[in-house]
C-alpha cells in the first residue's frame, strides 16, 4: 500500500492529478505521510430527525414546501430544547435576515397547532414560542439592554402586520387551555405549558410597566375568570403559577385607571377561590416553617464540634460571597398582600381558612446551600409540576387549630431574625406591609381580639446571649392578637443594633399603635401581659439615645420617638378604657416613674436640636410637647416617692410605689392630647411605589433565570416532555 501511495504520488503532473482527486473523494489520501489512516470514508455523526429539520428551517430554506408533512412532524417529535436554544440565539447573530422570516412562519404554525387535537402537537406548540421569546430575550440583553423586547423583537418574532392578532388569539389559546378538563389525558401538562406561555410574556421586561406585551393582557377579560377558576379546580397543581400571574397583573400600571385586573379583584366575592388562595399561600408557609422547625431542632440536638464546624464553615462561606437566605418565594407573599390590601372580602378566608399540608408547586426559592435552613425546594415553573402533584385523597389539615394568619405570624418570627441581609429585609419589609393592612381592618382586629377564636401560635425568637433559647412547644391557645404583639416585642428586642432597621422599626411601631387604636375605639379589653412591651419600648428609646452620633446622620429619630411616646400618652391618658384590670393601669405609671431618668434624657435630647437650627428642629419640638404627661407624671409622683421614702430606713418596695401611686392620682393634672388613637391610614402609592416596583422587577428577574440558556432548565423540561409522551394521546 505504501509503494503504491507513492507512485500515485509522482506519476506525471495530469495523470496524477486525476487519480488525487478520486482518491479524495473516497476518503483517502495520496500523501504517503497519511498511509495510517483509514482506508474507508469517514462516518459522520447521527442526527436526530427533529435536529434535520431544525437544520432545514435555520438554512433559510422552506422544507414545508417539498415536504407537506414537514410542520406534522415538527410538532410530533420531541423538543431538542438545548439545540433549538443554541441554534437560535447562533442564527440570530450570524444570519438575522435569515432568520425573521423563518421565525414569522413558526410562530405562525405555532399558533395553529396550539388549536391541535392531538395533544403532543398542542404541546409542543406552546414550548417553541417560549423558547424563541426567551431566546430574543437573552440575545437583545447582550446586544441592547436599553431597548429590550420593544417593537423591533415583536417583528422579529412573528411580524410587524397582524401583531396584535396574534398574540390576541395566543392569550385566547391559553385561556382555552386553562377551561380543559382535567379528565382529559395530559391536561396538567398542557396548562403548564399555557402558564409558561402567559409568564414568559409577562417577564419580557424587567420593568414591567415598560412590556408591550401586558396590553394584550390587559384587553383580555376573560383571563381572570380563567386562573381564579384553576385556584378552585386544582390549586395544588397549579396555585403556584395563578399567584405568580396574577400578583404580575396586579402590578402592571397599578396606580392607573388602566389595569382592569385590579378593579375586578377588589371586588371579587367568590368565597371559595379567596379560601383557595389562602390554602396555596398557607401550605407554602406551613411547609417552611415545619422545615425550619425541623432544621433548627436537629442544630441544637448535634455536638459541639458539629456545631463548630458549621459555624466556621458558615463563616468561611460568608467571607467568599454574598449568602442567599432561602425563604418562600416573594410572588406568594405579593399575591398575599394584594389580597388583603385590595380585597377585604379576603380577610374572612385569612382568618378562618385551615391550611391544609399539601406543597404547592415553586413554593420556595431553591438554594441548597444557604440559611436559614429549608427542605429541598422546587423554585422551577410549570415544567416540574409534573414532580410534586398532589394527592387530595390523603389530604388533611396539619393542624385543626391553625388558619393563614396564624400560620403567617409563624413565618414573620423566622424572616425576621435574618433582616440583616438586604434581601431578607425587603421580605420582612412586605411581611409587615401585609399586618399594617391587616390591624387596619376593622374585621380582622375584631376575629385577632375574639377570645372564643384561639389558635397556638409557636414564635421563634434569635439567639441572644442574655437568654435561653425556648424549646417549649406546649403553648396555651391564645387570640391571635396577643401573638402578634409578641412578635413585634420580639423585633424591639432583637434588632437594636448599629445598622438600624429604621423603616422596619416604623412598620413595628405602627402594627402596635393599631391595634391599641381599636381597643380604645371599641374599649376591648385583651388579657395580655403589657409590661414586657412597655419595657421593650423604654429600651428602644433609650438605645435611640445611645446611638445618636451615627444614627441621626440618616434617619429623623426624633419622629420614631415621637410614635413610642404616643404609645405610652395613649395608655396613660385611655388605658382605663382597654386595660383588663385596674392594676394593670396602676402599673404604666409605675414603669414609667421606675424609668424617669430615660425619659428625662430624651427630653434633654429633643431639647438639644429644639434649640438649633438643623433638619430635625420640627420633630425635636414635636417629641418635647408628646413628652409633657410623661415628665409631669415622673415629677408627681418622685416627689411623693422620696417624700415617703425619708420616712424608711429601708428601700421601697414595688408594692409600696404602687401604693402611693394609687393614693396620689387625685392631685395629678394632665394635658389631654388630641388624637392619639388616630394613624394614617396606609398608602401604597405615596410612600412604598419604589419599593414594589423593585420586588416586581426582582419577581421577573428570579422567572426569568430559570428559563436562562446557561442553566439547565431547557434539559429537564426535554427529560419531562419525554416522560409525558406515553399517557397523552
Amino acid at each position: 500500500m505504501k509503494n503504491l501511495l507513492y507512485w500515485i504520488a509522482n506519476l506525471p503532473t495530469r495523470k496524477g492529478q486525476y487519480v488525487r482527486e478520486n482518491l479524495v473523494k473516497i476518503g483517502m489520501s495520496a500523501d504517503s505521510n497519511t498511509v495510517n489512516k483509514s482506508f474507508w470514508p469517514v462516518k459522520t455523526a447521527l442526527k436526530e430527525k427533529i435536529v434535520v429539520l431544525y437544520d432545514a428551517l435555520f438554512s433559510g430554506d422552506q422544507p414545508w414546501l417539498e415536504n407537506g408533512h414537514y410542520w406534522d412532524d415538527f410538532f410530533l417529535l420531541k423538543v431538542n430544547a438545548k439545540y433549538l436554544l443554541e441554534e437560535l440565539e447562533r442564527t440570530y447573530f450570524d444570519k438575522p435576515a435569515v432568520l425573521k422570516p423563518q421565525l414569522n412562519t413558526m410562530f405562525d404554525q405555532c399558533l395553529t397547532f396550539i388549536n391541535s387535537t392531538h395533544r403532543i402537537r398542542q404541546l409542543n406548540a406552546y414550548y417553541v414560542p417560549i423558547f424563541s421569546i426567551c431566546t430574543l430575550i437573552h440575545v437583545i440583553s447582550r446586544v441592547n439592554q436599553r431597548t429590550g423586547f420593544g417593537n423591533p423583537a415583536l417583528d422579529f418574532l412573528c411580524g410587524s402586520e397582524g401583531a396584535d392578532n396574534k398574540f390576541e388569539t395566543l392569550i385566547e389559546s391559553v385561556n382555552h387551555t386553562f377551561l380543559i378538563d382535567e379528565s382529559f389525558s395530559g391536561s396538567i401538562l398542557l396548562k403548564n405549558a399555557a402558564f409558561d406561555v402567559i409568564l414568559t410574556c409577562c417577564t419580557t421586561m424587567l420593568n414591567i410597566n415598560e412590556n408591550m406585551l401586558m396590553d394584550y393582557m390587559m384587553a383580555n377579560v376573560n383571563l381572570f375568570d380563567s386562573i381564579t377558576q384553576l385556584l378552585i379546580r386544582c390549586p395544588a397543581s397549579h396555585g403556584y403559577d395563578v399567584c405568580l400571574l396574577l400578583a404580575l397583573l396586579l402590578q402592571y400600571h397599578k396606580y392607573d385607571t388602566s389595569n382592569t385586573y385590579i378593579i375586578r379583584f377588589s371586588v371579587f366575592d367568590d368565597e371559595v377561590a379567596l379560601t383557595s388562595l389562602a390554602q396555596v399561600i398557607g401550605s407554602s408557609l406551613n411547609e417552611y416553617n415545619k422545615a425550619y422547625d425541623i432544621e433548627r431542632t436537629a442544630n441544637e440536638s448535634s455536638s459541639w464540634w458539629s456545631s463548630l464546624t458549621t459555624f466556621v464553615g458558615s463563616a468561611i462561606q460568608s467571607g467568599t460571597g454574598n449568602r442567599r437566605m432561602k425563604k418562600v418565594d416573594d410572588c406568594l407573599l405579593l399575591a398575599f398582600y394584594e389580597a388583603v390590601h385590595l380585597n377585604r372580602n379576603f380577610i374572612s378566608a385569612l382568618t378562618h381558612t385551615a391550611t391544609n399540608s399539601w406543597t404547592t408547586k415553586g413554593s420556595f426559592l431553591s438554594n441548597t446551600d444557604a440559611l436559614p435552613p429549608l427542605i429541598p425546594v422546587l423554585s422551577s415553573a410549570s415544567m416540574l409540576a409534573v414532580q410534586d402533584q398532589t394527592d387530595f385523597s390523603n389530604m388533611d389539615d396539619f393542624s385543626g387549630s391553625n388558619n393563614l394568619l396564624s400560620v403567617f405570624l409563624e413565618y414573620c418570627s423566622i424572616i425576621q431574625q435574618f433582616s440583616k441581609n438586604e434581601d431578607m429585609c425587603n421580605t420582612t419589609k412586605l411581611c409587615y406591609l401585609i399586618l399594617l393592612c391587616i390591624t387596619e381592618d376593622e374585621f380582622a382586629n375584631a376575629t385577632m381580639h375574639d377570645e372564643n377564636v384561639t389558635f397556638t401560635v409557636y414564635l421563634h425568637k434569635a439567639p441572644m446571649r442574655h437568654r435561653k433559647r425556648s424549646s417549649e412547644k406546649n403553648l396555651p391557645s391564645r387570640p391571635l392578637a396577643v401573638a402578634l404583639l409578641d412578635l413585634m416585642m420580639e423585633f424591639i428586642w432583637s434588632h437594636m443594633m448599629r445598622n438600624f432597621p429604621f423603616d422596619l422599626y416604623t412598620k413595628c411601631i405602627g402594627i402596635i399603635q393599631r391595634i391599641l387604636s381599636f381597643q380604645k375605639r371599641t374599649r376591648t379589653r385583651l388579657s395580655y401581659s403589657w409590661r414586657p412591651l412597655w419595657n421593650a419600648l423604654i429600651c428602644l428609646l433609650k438605645f435611640l439615645q445611645n446611638c445618636e452620633s451615627q444614627l441621626t446622620k440618616h434617619r429623623d429619630l426624633f419622629q420614631l420617638a415621637s410614635r413610642v411616646i404616643n404609645i405610652f400618652n395613649l395608655f396613660i391618658t385611655f388605658g382605663d378604657t382597654f386595660l383588663r384590670t385596674p392594676e394593670a393601669y396602676d402599673e404604666v405609671f409605675y414603669e414609667t416613674v421606675r424609668c424617669y431618668h430615660v425619659f428625662d434624657n430624651l427630653y434633654a435630647f429633643a431639647f438639644r436640636y429644639a434649640n438649633n437650627d438643623n433638619e430635625f428642629k420640627e420633630s425635636a419640638l414635636k417629641l418635647m410637647v408628646n413628652l409633657t404627661n410623661i415628665r409631669l407624671i415622673t415629677n408627681h409622683f418622685n416627689t411623693k416617692i422620696e417624700t415617703f421614702s425619708n420616712t424608711q430606713n429601708n428601700p421601697l418596695t414595688e408594692n409600696q410605689v404602687l401604693d402611693l401611686i394609687r393614693n396620689n392620682y387625685d392631685t395629678l393634672a394632665l394635658k389631654l392630647h388630641d388624637d392619639l388613637d388616630q394613624y394614617d391610614n396606609y398608602s401604597e402609592k405615596t410612600s412604598e411605589a419604589s419599593f414594589f416596583a423593585n420586588i416586581a422587577r426582582n419577581t421577573i428577574g428570579q422567572y426569568r433565570r430559570q428559563y436562562s440558556l446557561d442553566t439547565n432548565s431547557s434539559v429537564q423540561l426535554s427529560n419531562i416532555l419525554l416522560n409525558e409522551v406515553p399517557t397523552i394521546s
